[in-house]
């Protein structure tokens, strides 16, 4: 049996304060080139995470919309540039394609996708979020990475939750 890199951390019990502080600090931690895949059903914080993110990358949280009706929104910060996508309307990957997320993800920005499910996205430094409706004011929340240096920027980010007593988590290696 092959032993896969891909680590999984979960936590349970995430309320729309703590959702944000995760987005937040990741996106103090990222340096340019990364992909967010973002999956959950309607209402579940997609954009309540993708809000801390862009706070975390020097952009006012108030400015980030949903990117439902134009597809993409562009946020320059600070350092980098947020790139918000939202493929929930798209019918298939020939119209993400014509998008052309390529030539807009580079060192200097970040991608954070919403609804990724149609897209087969091949780069290293991509960290799948996975929320959950667990009730009105509780998510869990599901990351997934092969890549270590997103691997190291979670272990940190939770392990500084913990101490503050906002979450518990576990992590899975597979």
């Amino acid at each position: 049996m092959e032993r896969s890199d891909k680590k999984i951390y979960e936590l349970g019990n995430v309320n729309e304060k703590t959702l944000k502080r995760i987005g937040r600090l990741l996106g103090l931690k990222l340096e340019g080139g990364e992909t967010l895949l973002l999956y959950g059903n309607l209402g579940t914080g997609k954009t309540t995470f993708v809000k801390g993110l862009a706070e975390g990358l020097g952009i006012a949280p108030d400015y980030v919309r949903s990117p439902t009706f134009t597809l993409i929104n562009m946020y320059p910060g600070s350092q980098l540039q947020l790139v918000h996508a939202d493929f929930y309307r798209l019918e298939n990957e020939d119209e993400i394609v014509e998008l052309g997320l390529d030539e807009l993800l580079d060192k200097n920005s970040v991608l954070a996708v919403e609804w990724p499910e149609k897209l087969r996205w091949q780069r290293t430094e991509t960290l799948k979020i996975r929320l959950y409706y667990e009730h009105e004011s509780k998510r869990r929340l599901k990351m997934e990475t092969q890549s270590e240096k997103f691997s190291h920027i979670l272990t940190e980010i939770l392990s500084n939750l913990e101490k503050d007593k906002d979450i518990t988590h576990s992590t899975d290696r597979r």
